[in-house]
């Protein structure tokens, strides 16, 4: 069986050594070469790599395994793949055809100008958005040892707010929100920021995202609420609101920036909806839930 592996920036020889022992013929390059041979897809990379070649996968439907070798690897995490290790464990799995293949959830962007980006993980406006403008100036080394956490303590100091108008789409019973915020998530994934549980129900396959709205608070209410996310109690608190949505429009006062998988996407307003079971990907059979 023939597989083609896109490498990121954490990938290195051993890793495509240790694929390679399962039997699989591998062709590596940093760029999604498809051909109809090709049986499998391996992204060799974290969150960001994923999103960036995210249009050419959907496009392919071909199976996807993740190789965690990023400095988040949320998307690997909510399948179960914790290291190279259960990569190649999977890539065995499916050379004997007793890999079990999962149809996962996207989300997609839409902004002003109707330019369309598909995320895997998580976007967001506010606090969100600003940890992972500040985590991607860090050296990468910094970012995959608690740069992410590193990133949101000084989102909290900062604590820049916004005035927030969240609009639910067609067909939901929730109300349009107009207040002023300090973070708005939308989830595809339960954990964003590498393994930080902002939305500890999520499930890839559920058809709509947890979307999570943190109030305006002074900053030592926030950097208690923060330290609230560690432990996944967040949403105990008075000033943290969970909804359930497909589809939700978002726009702020000024223009914000969106961010996606740690990448930037756009600036406010734009419109965000899920687009069920869009992807192929392997997983284990213990993640099937989540």
């Amino acid at each position: 069986m023939i597989a083609h592996a896109i490498l990121g920036p954490g990938a290195r020889d051993n890793h495509l050594r240790l694929l390679g022992s399962s039997a699989l013929i591998i062709h590596a390059s940093d760029e999604v070469t498809y051909t109809d041979d090709v049986d499998l897809f391996i992204v060799l990379g974290g969150d960001g790599t994923i999103h960036r070649f995210l249009p050419e996968l959907v496009l392919s439907q071909k199976p996807v395994l993740i190789t965690p070798c990023g400095s988040g690897n949320d998307l690997a995490r909510a399948l179960g793949i914790c290291s190279v290790a259960d990569a190649t464990t999977l890539a065995r799995d499916f050379v004997h055809g007793n890999a079990a293949i999962r149809q996962i959830d996207l989300g997609i962007i839409t902004d002003c100008t109707g330019k369309q980006t598909p995320f895997c993980c998580t976007a967001g406006v506010g606090l969100d958005a600003a940890a992972a403008r500040f985590a991607n100036s860090m050296p990468s080394w910094l970012r995959a040892h608690g740069g992410y956490l590193i990133a949101a303590m000084n989102g909290v100091f900062t604590n820049r707010k916004i005035e927030l108008t969240v609009t639910p789409g067609n067909g939901s019973e929730a109300e349009t929100i107009e207040q002023t915020a300090c973070l708005f998530t939308i989830a595809n994934t339960r954990s964003f920021g590498g393994g930080l549980p902002i939305a500890p129900d999520a499930r890839l396959d559920d058809g709509q995202f947890d979307c999570i709205l943190a109030d305006a608070m002074t900053t030592a209410k926030l950097a208690r609420a923060s330290l609230s996310l560690l432990r996944g109690a967040h949403l105990d608190l008075a000033e943290i609101h969970l909804m359930h949505l497909a589809s939700v429009h978002v726009q702020t006062n000024p223009p914000a920036d969106v961010y996606a998988d740690g990448e930037f996407v756009c600036v406010t307003p734009c419109a965000v909806r899920i687009s069920p079971r869009a992807l192929p990907v392997l997983c284990l059979q213990s993640a099937s839930s989540n």
